[in-house]
């Protein structure tokens, strides 16, 4: 499944599928994965190094949604019925996008600087918030989709607000990286 419209359309960050900690994964990932889901910094400013100055945000769709159970799980009780900006966006390299990614943000996170999240437009989600001061990461979560998506999702604390990123690497990327070391 090398489709990236595929990718795209299950990237979600409300995916009903088993999120866990990689170390209680039945199948986990290779070193190649591993490197990539479990780093901790800023993936943004990761592709933006191997781009060569291609890198660009392809915005999916982004607007207000109400959230339900399912998205809620990971928010904390009274978040159960708020309103969310929802943002999904692909991160491409040299024109093909390489990362399909969902962030969604209640509404009572959007104060002081969060009020910036819902006008980022083309401006990447990663790029603002780790440029924060205080910015927290909770815990990463892994998931794998049609036994070859590995995604990652972690709770972002700005001002002690969260946001929900999630992150789907395209199944290519090892061969694409592979081929961009080689030339």
């Amino acid at each position: 499944m090398n489709d990236i419209n595929t990718l795209t359309r299950l990237a979600r960050a409300d995916a009903p599928t088993l999120w866990r900690p990689c170390h209680q994964l039945s199948v986990r990932p290779d070193a190649f994965w591993r490197e990539w889901l479990l780093d901790s910094g800023s993936l943004t400013e990761r592709l933006d190094r191997l781009s060569a100055g291609t890198f660009r945000v392809n915005v999916i769709d982004e607007g207000w949604c109400f959230a339900g159970m399912r998205q809620m799980r990971v928010f904390s009780q009274d978040k159960v019925t708020q309103l969310m900006w929802s943002r999904r966006v692909q991160l491409c390299l040299y024109g093909q996008p390489w990362v399909a990614a969902h962030s969604l943000i209640p509404y009572s996170s959007l104060v002081g600087a969060g009020r910036q999240l819902v006008c980022l437009k083309t401006k990447p989600l990663g790029r603002f918030l780790f440029h924060q001061s205080g910015l927290q990461r909770g815990e990463m979560e892994v998931t794998r989709l049609n036994d070859e998506i590995w995604g990652r999702r972690s709770l972002f604390y700005l001002a002690k607000k969260p946001i929900l990123v999630a992150e789907f690497f395209w199944p290519a990327m090892p061969a694409a990286l592979a081929q961009l070391t080689s030339q």
